[in-house]
C-alpha cells in the first residue's frame, strides 16, 4: 500500500475508466447494471450514477447489496445467463472484495467498473487484473476511504467528468460525505473537502456555522441536547425533559428555541457550561425540514436502508419527510441515545489487552442498530479508545454471528492493524463474509468460528 497519497496516479486511473466508459457508451453498451451498498453513502452513490445514465439515455437496472451473502451467490441472480459485451456493470460503494470478484469477472464478457473507497486485500496484484475490470479505488493510492473520499464523492467525480451537469446533483455527494465521515464540515479533508467547497461555491448546498448537535439540528435546543448522537452528551443524552429545561432556564435560554436559531450569546453560554463546540454543517436548499440538514438526511437514509429499502430510495427524491419516515427517525434516534448509554454501561463484555467483545445478542439493542451503535459509541469515545470493539451476537435468521467491528484513530496511532485488515485475517483463517474501512467494518461468522476468534483474538489483531 502507498502511504503518501498519490493524487496524480489516482486521477489517471479515474480518467482511464471514464474514457473507456465514454467510448463504449457511444458504440457498444446498450444496457448498464448498477450495484451499490444499502446505506446513505451507497444510495447517494447509486442515485448519482442513475442520474448520469438517465442523462445518457441508457437502459439500466439497479440492485442493492447488503453483504449478507457472497458475491458469487448474489451475482448469480443478476448476471445474464447469455453473456454479452454490450452490457456494463458499475459498482459503487461496494466491490473491493477482489478475491471473490476477480474469478467471477474473468469468466465474463461484460465490462465491470468498480468505484469504491473500501480497503483492498493486501495480496491483490493490480497489474494482473482482468482486462474487462476497471478498478478505481483511492485507498490503493494512499488515500483514506473515510477521511479523504466517500463513495458518493468518487461516484460524483466519475459522473461529473462524463457530464458536467452532474454538479446539480452534487448535494447527493454531500449526503454520502455526511453519512460516512461522521464529522462537522470544517473537518473534511482532501477530495471530500474539495467537492464540498465546490458545491458551496456553486450554491448547490449552503454551509452554515453553529452549535453542533448532529441528529437533532432541525429541532429545539431542549431536544438537541437530549437526543444529540454526535456528540453524545453525558448528563443530557436520554435524560428527562425537566433536567434539561432547568439547565436552559438557568442560562435564560428558551428550551423550545431551534438549535439553528440560537444567537451567538446563547451559543456561548451553552459552550461555557458543556463540552460542546461550534462547527459547520451543510444545508440542502431544495429540501425542507429534517431533510434540509445533510447529516440528518444521511442518518434517515441509513435508518430506512435497514428498515425499508424502498422507502430509503423514495425519500431521497422527496422535498419533505413523510410521516412514516419521521416516526421511524425519531424512534431510532431516541433508541440510539439509549443504546449508547446501555452499551457504555450495562452489557456483558469480555476484554483482552487490545479487544472488547460486547454481547448484544440478548440485549434491548436490535441487530439492525448494532452497526450505528458501535460507530457512534466509538466516535464519541464512550469506551476505551486503545481497544478494538467487537459488538454483536447470534442471528437466528442467518444462524451466524454478526459482528460490527470498530476502532478509533488513537488505536491506529500505535501501528495496529485497522478493522478491514483484521477482518481479512479473520476471513482467511476462520471464513465468513464481510469487509470495511480502517475504522469500521462488519463480518458474519459461524458460531464455532466466532468462539475461536474470541479465544484467540490476539492472534488476529497482531
Amino acid at each position: 500500500m502507498v502511504q503518501k497519497p498519490d493524487r496524480k496516479n489516482f486521477l489517471e486511473k479515474l480518467n482511464t475508466a471514464v474514457d473507456f466508459f465514454e467510448d463504449n457508451s457511444r458504440n457498444l453498451y446498450n444496457n448498464v447494471i448498477a450495484i451499490s451498498h444499502n446505506d446513505a453513502d451507497g444510495i447517494s452513490s447509486l442515485q448519482i450514477i442513475q442520474n448520469l445514465l438517465h442523462k445518457m439515455n441508457f437502459n439500466y437496472d439497479y440492485f442493492i447489496y447488503n453483504r449478507s451473502v457472497s458475491w458469487a451467490n448474489y451475482l448469480s441472480g443478476i448476471l445474464p445467463k447469455a453473456q454479452n459485451n454490450k452490457t456494463a456493470l458499475i459498482f459503487t460503494d461496494v466491490g473491493s472484495n477482489l478475491t471473490e470478484l476477480i474469478p467471477i469477472i474473468k469468466k465474463r464478457k461484460e465490462d465491470f467498473y468498480i468505484l469504491d473507497h473500501h480497503e483492498v486485500d493486501d495480496d491483490i496484484d493490480f497489474d494482473m487484473l482482468p482486462e474487462n475490470l476497471f478498478f478505481v479505488n483511492p485507498t490503493i493510492f494512499g488515500f483514506d476511504g473515510l477521511d479523504h473520499i466517500s463513495g458518493a464523492t468518487l461516484a460524483y467525480m466519475f459522473a461529473k467528468k462524463i457530464n458536467f451537469a452532474t454538479i446539480k446533483q452534487g448535494w447527493l455527494a454531500v449526503i454520502g460525505i455526511a453519512g460516512d465521515s461522521l464529522k462537522s464540515m470544517e473537518k473534511l479533508q482532501s477530495f471530500n473537502k474539495e467537492i464540498y467547497q465546490e458545491l458551496v461555491d456553486e450554491e448547490v448546498i449552503y454551509d452554515e456555522e453553529g452549535l453542533i448537535l448532529f441528529g437533532r439540528m432541525h429541532d429545539s435546543i431542549k431536544n438537541g441536547l437530549k437526543f444529540s448522537i454526535l456528540p453524545f452528551l453525558n448528563g443530557f443524552g436520554g435524560e428527562n425533559d425537566q433536567k434539561i429545561k432547568s439547565f436552559l432556564s438557568k442560562l435564560q435560554i428558551n428550551p423550545n428555541k431551534k438549535v439553528v436559531d440560537l444567537d451567538k450569546t446563547e451559543i456561548q453560554k451553552i459552550i461555557d457550561n458543556t463540552n460542546l463546540n461550534i462547527g459547520r454543517f451543510a444545508l440542502l436548499p431544495q429540501k425542507q425540514g429534517l431533510l434540509k440538514f445533510a447529516f440528518e438526511h444521511a442518518l434517515l437514509l441509513n435508518i430506512l436502508s435497514f428498515k425499508n429499502i424502498s422507502a430509503a430510495l423514495s425519500i431521497i427524491q422527496q422535498r419533505t419527510i413523510t410521516r412514516y419516515a419521521k416516526e421511524i427517525y425519531f424512534e431510532y434516534v431516541s433508541s440510539l441515545v439509549k443504546n449508547m448509554k446501555i452499551l457504555s454501561e450495562d452489557l456483558p463484555r469480555y476484554e483482552t489487552e487490545k479487544a472488547i467483545f460486547i454481547d448484544a445478542g440478548n440485549s434491548p439493542i436490535p441487530p439492525s442498530n448494532w452497526s450505528d451503535t458501535a460507530s457512534f459509541t466509538t466516535v464519541n469515545g464512550l469506551l476505551k479508545p486503545n481497544k478494538m470493539l467487537f459488538l454483536g451476537g447470534f442471528e437466528k435468521k442467518s444462524q451466524m454471528v454478526k459482528l460490527s467491528i470498530r476502532c478509533s484513530r488513537k488505536y491506529l496511532e500505535n501501528n495496529e492493524l485497522g478493522v478491514n485488515k483484521v477482518i481479512g485475517v479473520i476471513k482467511e483463517n476462520l471464513g465468513g463474509t464481510g469487509g470495511g474501512h480502517k475504522l469500521a467494518g462488519g463480518i458474519r461468522l459461524s458460531l464455532p468460528s466466532f468462539n475461536i476468534l474470541k479465544q484467540k483474538v490476539s492472534n488476529y489483531l497482531n
